[in-house]
């Protein structure tokens, strides 16, 4: 008998939560071991009465990279993980907003956190890169409208955290007004902007940097400001996330920024200062020689082409997994290889592969991907990139303001998809010359780790860094080592994220004693008696309940197991950069 699909609501909450931290999504997979709770029913029934019902405040703090200091101190952020029922819930909420674009739909000056709508499994919001492409156009068209103007870039300070409960509020309730959205979300979002509150432990009253629904709250909280800059106005204005551009006569670019920088003080909020790095003016014609840095790759063999091969190879031909796994290892290649044999086994996948399988075209393209191929072109790659990241690091050194803010995500790029596939030699090079630009110190400190096995100072990066380092260590099999003798917070919750990926930690010596965290303790053995399931943490009960009593953990086998077919293939050296620079 085959089994039912997971509703798209499920796989929603699934990748998009893969992408912000893998505690979140752990707790996600573990709740939805249980059928039931993959329906939809069950997102916008149970779990939303389960919320709505509920007194304790399951968030997990996990600590992020932000940034290094020039006195290379490293900065955290705090990301609050919701638990994996809210996390549900919030993915029920988000698509009933949706449900009411005229309402919750962005304005067309603002390109972040766009709400995924219909069938669409990729995520709660459509992927980053879409609404990035589409500012980068709308800025072009901009500057070519207005050739002899400037372009201002200017950045909202501690956007998320300085967004006070009140204001969130009443965004919230005045679009849920205007849009007529069902008593039933409007509260759900009302208990979630309150509880955000509560959970933050500060002085302020704030919504929480890491739930999902933060980011549309992020959204209305500006949507006045929006609506208005958006209008016939002197000079252009485009948002992104807390990223704001200003094209037009310079004259009044400048006198718009201030017209900005009042409306944002009359929410609680603030740019950042003249003399911030974050702010940047260039001329709109040198602008333009920026137009197409975001567009996507028109060659043959490109990263997309390489991941989306490796997706198609893995559900046609499942069985082959493993001996992909050795070719990629005795190539160098770090490509986690994830097992889809029990979402190809879904009845709605079977019924499309045997349409689409009458196409001649689909045949010619199945038949046409082989292990060898994939080598083929992971080697092309690599050898390209190589050469491209060299080349891009010559003469970065005097490169100030505009030229560096353009050449910076090219250099991350390439430094994400190296760490996949470099060679162990070359990765270590690499991290030595990328060492030296604090934009990519995150890069350099993981490619050195993966190198090297040595994990010491990606420790203290934080949860996001020690995810994107365990991924390719675990895809080819490597311990890791680490000689420090206590681990602050930073540094337990990381440890934790290469234990939960099955990354074997030579610790000598051992910096977990008896005392260990409750979270180290689930990470090594998972839930071998009940004690874990009675914690004090609600985040920490929640998680040992959902993953229940066993001799082992399941973390890791779960992490290389998809849960369903459109669950994207995670590259962590890669999502967890982005979700680093995210505010």
């Amino acid at each position: 008998m085959s089994r039912l699909r997971p509703g798209i609501l499920s796989v929603r909450a699934v990748n998009q939560y893969r992408r912000r931290d893998v505690l979140a999504y752990l707790g996600l997979r573990y709740y939805l071991h249980n059928t039931a709770a993959r329906t939809d029913h069950w997102a916008r029934q149970v779990a939303t009465d389960l919320v709505l019902t509920r007194t304790s405040l399951p968030y997990f703090r996990a600590l992020h990279f932000k940034e290094v200091t020039k006195g290379k101190k490293v900065e955290h952020r705090v990301i609050f993980l919701p638990g994996a029922n809210e996390a549900l819930a919030e993915a029920a909420l988000l698509d009933e907003c949706a449900n009411h674009p005229q309402a919750f739909a962005n304005p067309e000056c603002v390109f972040s956190y766009e709400l995924s709508r219909d069938k669409d499994r990729a995520g709660v919001f459509k992927y980053y890169i879409e609404g990035l492409q589409k500012r980068q156009q709308a800025i072009a068209n901009a500057c070519k409208a207005c050739p002899n103007g400037v372009v201002r870039y200017t950045d909202i300070k501690r956007f998320y955290p300085s967004i006070e409960t009140d204001l969130a509020l009443k965004a919230w309730q005045k679009q849920c007004n205007f849009g007529g959205i069902p008593k039933r979300y409007r509260d759900l979002g009302e208990k979630l902007i309150n509880e955000h509150s509560r959970a933050g432990n500060s002085d302020q009253s704030a919504i929480l940097t890491g739930p999902m629904f933060s980011h549309l709250l992020g959204n209305l909280v500006l949507r006045e400001l929006d609506e208005a800059c958006s209008q016939k106005l002197p000079a252009r204005y485009f948002r992104y996330v807390d990223d704001i551009t200003l094209v037009g006569e310079a004259d009044a670019v400048a006198k718009y920024l201030k017209i900005v920088r009042g409306r944002l003080g009359d929410l609680g909020l603030s740019l950042h200062g003249d003399s911030s790095p974050k702010n940047i003016e260039v001329p709109a014609g040198e602008w333009l020689k920026s137009r197409n840095d975001f567009r996507e790759s028109h060659r043959t063999i490109s990263w997309k082409t390489l991941i989306g091969d490796l997706k198609k190879f893995l559900l046609v031909k499942p069985e082959e997994r493993k001996e992909l796994q050795e070719a990629f290892r005795r190539e160098g290649f770090r490509i986690p290889v994830r097992d889809y044999t029990g979402a190809v086994h879904e009845s709605s996948y079977l019924e499309r592969a045997l349409q689409l399988a009458k196409q001649p075209w689909f045949r010619r393209r199945g038949q046409a991907i082989t292990i060898q191929t994939l080598i083929i072109q992971a080697k092309w790659l690599r050898a390209s990139y190589e050469n491209e990241f060299h080349h891009m690091l010559d003469g970065t050194a005097g490169l100030e303001r505009f030229d560096r803010k353009r050449l910076t995500p090219k250099l991350r790029y390439r430094a994400g998809r190296l760490i996949y596939l470099a060679t162990d030699d070359t990765l270590a090079s690499l991290s030595s010359v990328a060492g030296e630009l604090p934009e990519l110190y995150f890069h350099a400190k993981v490619m050195a780790a993966v190198a090297s096995g040595n994990i010491d100072q990606v420790l203290s990066l934080g949860t996001n860094a020690a995810q994107a380092a365990a991924q390719p260590l675990r895809a080819v099999g490597k311990q890791a080592t680490t000689t420090l003798l206590e681990l602050p917070k930073a540094e337990e919750q990381a440890l934790a994220v290469f234990l939960l990926n099955g990354v074997p930690v030579d610790h000598r010596p051992n910096p977990m004693p008896e005392g260990e965290s409750e979270l180290l303790r689930f990470a090594t053995s998972g839930v071998v008696d009940l004690s874990p399931m009675k914690s004090s943490d609600p985040f920490m009960r929640e998680i040992a309940c959902l993953h229940g009593l066993s001799q082992q953990p399941r973390h890791s086998a779960l992490l290389e197991t998809a849960f369903d077919e459109d669950e994207g293939l995670a590259m962590d050296a890669i999502d967890q950069l982005q979700q680093s620079l995210s505010p």
